[in-house]
C-alpha cells in the first residue's frame, strides 16, 4: 500500500483484475455521455444497479478497511485523445478510481491541492496507470485525466460514504 498526501490522504491499494471482473465490466453497455462531452464512452451507476452491487461486493474488504460504504459507481472507457477535465466530486464524501485495463500509454490520474487552479501550490500527485490499482481520495480534491495516448484505458469510478 502507498500513501500520498498534501494535508489530506490519497490512498493506493491493489485489487487484482480477475476474469469474473472483466466479464462483468464488459457486460456494461457504454455510450457517449452528452453531459460530459470530454468523455468518449461512459456508463453511469443509475443505468446499472446490478453492476453497482457487483462492485460493492468486489471492493467490500477494502471499503471496510477504511470504514466506507459504496454510494455509486460507473465505468469509463477512454479512447485515444479522450480526457476528463479538472473536476471534483461530492465534498462530503470520498471517491475512488479502480484501474481495470490499460498500459504504460494509458493516461495517469493527476491530483492537485485544494484551490487549484486559482491557488497553485505546485503540489501534484501523479498516479500512473497500473491495472488493479485502486485509488481512494477525498471527493473535494481537484483531479483530472489528461488526453489519453491509446484506445485502452478502462476504469471503474465511484463515490463512497
Amino acid at each position: 500500500m502507498s500513501k500520498h498526501s498534501f494535508v489530506y490522504t490519497v490512498v493506493e491499494e491493489f485489487v487484482k483484475i480477475d476474469k469474473e471482473t472483466l466479464k462483468e465490466i464488459n457486460k456494461i453497455k457504454l455510450k457517449k455521455d452528452d453531459y460530459v462531452p470530454d468523455m468518449n464512452l461512459t456508463s453511469y451507476y443509475n443505468r446499472s444497479s446490478l453492476f453497482n452491487d457487483f462492485i460493492k461486493n468486489k471492493l467490500n474488504n477494502i471499503f471496510k478497511k477504511y470504514n466506507l460504504t459504496l454510494k455509486d459507481s460507473w465505468v469509463q472507457k477512454y479512447l485515444k485523445n479522450s480526457y476528463h477535465g479538472l473536476h471534483t466530486h461530492d465534498v462530503l464524501h470520498k471517491s475512488f478510481v479502480w484501474f481495470i485495463q490499460g498500459d504504460k500509454n494509458s493516461s495517469p490520474l493527476y491530483f492537485y491541492d485544494i484551490g487549484y487552479p486559482v491557488v497553485n501550490t505546485d503540489q501534484t500527485i501523479k498516479i500512473n496507470f497500473v491495472p488493479g490499482t485502486l485509488v481512494i481520495f477525498p471527493g473535494f480534491i481537484p483531479h483530472e485525466v489528461r488526453p489519453n495516448k491509446n484506445n485502452n484505458r478502462l476504469i471503474v469510478s465511484g463515490n463512497v460514504i
